[in-house]
């Protein structure tokens, strides 16, 4: 039996319950793996794992030979590799293992939908003792100006008397560094004089992890991310005190970047918090927003399937033998677009041809228990000689960073060894880093003495181990060749290439079309052309994406890795900070432009096609580009549409640009054509005899039957419009008609003070129906004018 948990903590920690309920020790009947860490072996009949570790043995086993059943549990939560499991093994059970048993379930799991999914009636509902819990609003200070760790202290402070002598709380925050701002906070509180204030989260160390979930004499005050939110019970808990935020990681598709920013959870995840504090016995959850607030949230959370990055499903899929995604049974279907990032990121992995049929590269890449950018790069540090040094890369993109958090002044200068002149990545200081970390056995006064984080360099020199191991062996420990790691990590991220705007800013553009600025401290500062093992969206005061780690490169290494992707053009191109175009000749890799000369002016009609794009996207502005000219427009567009057999040419969006285009004609600069007239690009849009049909039946001003003249107002979508006081509409008893007749003008009637009083296509209903009332409501105001 195989059960599936999303979260590392809760595999250890369920099969550790399981055992202990069975009389037997982890790793024999009952025994749990995740990544770099296995407790089972040949009598294991009960295993937990992650669900990316399942995933793996579908690629090395399709029938899952020796496995009756697949519990797949917390599938609320809707993983992308949980999703993709169930698939695989749908898809076996269908075709390879009709016995395979699967089972799906969550304490919020709907059901109806699943079952139907699933093509099953068999659903079995247990329900468990469930205590009351009392659920509090206590927002945030201020209009959200406290921060939320304050506010969790002043909440424990208020319900402390909820925990009478021997229960625990649990506080639910988005990150590690609210954590340690909010066990800082409370720490400094007498509520929790004679508790212990523990922190839990995945990448705790084992033994911390366990000292906050395991039973204990002392009351306990456990701060944690939303690893406690499901899975776990901790018995005892009596209080919850939730932030109402999650740290969330995200993939945008469109831009290519990680997205790593702090959201709102959903109201289920909120309930499933608040479910916590009445696992055992009454208890009552603290919300730090308001219930209005929590009226607004988002029922749910989307499946990972629509918002993370695909690469790696769509690689496994390929090395399974499925040729699309779409020949699976999928919960929730991957989308489109983001399978088509996938496809293009692949191909230039080298992992997919072009017909997207897998290569060798591809089926090595698969092997790998690694994101197909970092399996590119153990492939490429293979063939290059460098597996200890992209290992070591790796494994520190992927866990947490080796630098402290906010070093000294002492501090920084000890971590100063670490750099060296000459140096061309941000790798290089860190590999150093690590390598002083293992030689004083990771010690944590002396790394932390040097701005080390000791558990984070241990952490990675695991998965470093582990990333050499998986290449089928150890590593060549002969030096590698100077730039040997900054060419793999080229090949791995030739799509986060970087080039400085200038020599004199951090500003990057990056491939895709993107922008980004390095870290201020960068070594890649020094250089203009760099490769970033790190492009991530960070929200806080505003939101900044941030090129980090990076690489310098030659655009020979670029030349001799992808010969294919280099283009030459002479091409005009909008320069901003002149606000002019330039003929500009490019080097270009991809989209990304390494290298460019101005060659003099550029083409009279493509300068005038690059300013009408400036004008009609909004960056520039035409002075006699005004309302006059859009009433123009809208008086040719409404005849066009009353009187169809006139002919006449509508404007459009793109006749719109055409006409902007032919103002800019013979410019290069913004000066040039900032107060030139339209008007006469607009007259030659029209032959005299049209000309003449528009100012017959679609007029600026027309007279009223008083003799006053008026104008109309043309309107996109609505009958034409004229406005004048109620005294100059005196013996205008109907409307007037334009369009040879057939489109009457509505009268929008102001009172003195030119303020709308009534808008009617009907005037001689006013006058006989409304003249009075309105005459007796504005007379007393405005006894010197006229009244009838």
């Amino acid at each position: 039996i195989v059960v599936l948990q999303p979260r590392r903590i809760a595999a250890r920690m369920l099969a550790r319950r399981i055992a202990r309920e069975r009389g037997v020790r982890v790793g024999d009947e009952v025994g749990y793996q995740v990544r770099f860490e296995n407790h089972s072996g040949r009598k294991t009949r009960i295993e937990l794992v992650t669900d990316g570790l399942l995933v793996r043995r579908f690629l090395r086993d399709p029938k899952l030979e020796g496995t009756s059943v697949i519990v797949f549990d917390e599938f609320h939560e809707r993983g992308l590799e949980s999703d993709l499991a169930l698939a695989l093994a749908l898809q076996a059970q269908e075709s390879l293992r009709p016995d395979l048993k699967i089972v799906v379930m969550s304490a919020t799991l709907d059901t109806g939908r699943v079952a139907e999914f699933l093509e099953t009636e068999n659903i079995l509902e247990t329900e468990s003792r469930e205590f009351p819990v009392e659920v509090c609003h206590q927002p945030l200070r201020a209009g959200n100006q406290e921060d939320a760790w304050d506010a969790a202290k002043r909440a424990l402070e208020a319900f402390r008397p909820i925990m009478g002598d021997d229960g625990h709380a649990l506080v639910f925050m988005p990150g590690v560094f609210e954590i340690r701002r909010t066990i800082e906070a409370l720490k400094r509180s007498k509520a929790t004089k004679g508790m212990d204030v523990l922190p839990l989260y995945g990448d705790l160390p084992p033994d911390q992890q366990d000292a906050a979930v395991e039973p204990s004499s002392r009351q306990k005050v456990i701060v944690a991310t939303n690893v406690a939110e499901t899975s776990l019970t901790i018995d005892g808990v009596r209080l919850v005190i939730d932030s109402g935020l999650a740290r969330i990681a995200d993939f945008d598709p469109r831009r290519e970047i990680n997205t790593l920013t702090i959201q709102k959870i959903a109201r289920d995840s909120a309930d499933q918090r608040a479910g916590r504090a009445g696992r055992t016995g009454p208890g009552t959850a603290v919300q730090l927003w308001s219930e209005a607030d929590h009226g607004k949230r988002t029922s749910g959370t989307p499946p990972e399937i629509e918002r993370l990055d695909l690469a790696e499903l769509l690689l496994f899929l390929k090395a399974s033998g499925v040729r699309e995604a779409a020949d699976l049974r999928w919960m929730t279907p991957p989308p489109t677009e983001a399978l088509e990032k996938a496809r293009i990121l692949l191909r230039q992995f080298g992992a997919i041809d072009e017909e997207n049929v897998i290569t060798e590269t591809g089926h090595h890449m698969a092997k790998l228990p690694l994101h197909p950018r970092f399996a590119r790069l153990m492939l490429a540090a293979n063939d290059l000689g460098c597996v200890n040094e992209a290992a070591l890369a790796a494994a520190v993109c992927q866990g947490k960073s080796l630098w402290t958090r906010n070093p000294g002044k002492e501090t920084l200068r000890w971590r100063e060894r670490f750099f060296e002149d000459g140096d061309t990545s941000d790798f290089q200081p860190l590999l150093r880093a690590w390598t002083f970390a293992r030689e004083c056995r990771f010690d944590r006064n002396q790394c932390e003495g040097h701005g080390i984080h000791a558990n984070a360099a241990r952490e990675a020199g695991k998965i470093a181990a582990e990333l050499v191991k998986s290449l089928g062996g150890s590593a060549d420990n002969s030096p590698p060749e100077k730039n040997a790691l900054a060419k793999s990590l080229l090949i791995a991220f030739s799509d986060h290439l970087a080039v400085r705007k200038s020599s004199s800013t951090l500003a990057c553009h990056v491939s895709g079309g993107r922008s980004g600025t390095l870290e201020k401290d960068s070594i890649a500062r020094h250089g203009m052309i760099s490769v970033c093992a790190e492009i991530a969206e960070v929200e806080g005061k505003t939101l900044q994406t941030n090129l980090r780690l990076a690489t310098l490169i030659e655009e020979d290494w670029i030349r001799e890795q992808f010969p294919h992707d280099f283009t030459h053009d002479d091409e005009a191109v909008w320069e901003e900070s002149e606000r002019r175009v330039i003929r500009r000749e490019a080097t270009k890799f991809r989209d990304l432009v390494l290298a460019s000369k101005i060659k003099g002016d550029p083409h009279p009609e493509k300068a005038a096609e690059i300013l009408a794009a400036e004008v009609t996207a909004g960056r520039l502005r035409l002075k006699n580009w005004d309302n006059s000219v859009e009433q123009w427009i809208a008086r040719l567009n409404s005849l066009a549409e009353w009187m169809p057999e006139l002919e006449l040419p509508r404007v459009g969006e793109e006749d719109r640009r055409w006409i902007v285009t032919q103002v800019c004609l013979g410019a290069t600069r913004y000066k040039e054509i900032k107060d030139r007239p339209v008007f006469p690009v607009l007259k030659d849009w029209l032959s005299a005899p049209q000309h003449a049909a528009l100012e017959s039946f679609a007029p600026e001003r027309i007279t009223l039957a008083n003799g006053r003249k008026v104008k109309v107002v043309y309107q996109t979508d609505e009958p034409p419009l004229l406005r004048a006081k109620l005294q100059h509409l005196y013996d205008v008893d109907e409307n007037p008609r334009i369009a040879d007749g057939r489109v009457p003008v509505v009268a929008e009637i102001l009172a003195p003070n030119q303020r709308p009083v009534q808008k009617t296509a009907d005037l001689a209903g006013f006058w006989a129906n409304s003249y009075e009332a309105v005459k007796s409501q504005l007379r007393g105001r405005y006894p010197k004018h006229e009244w009838r």
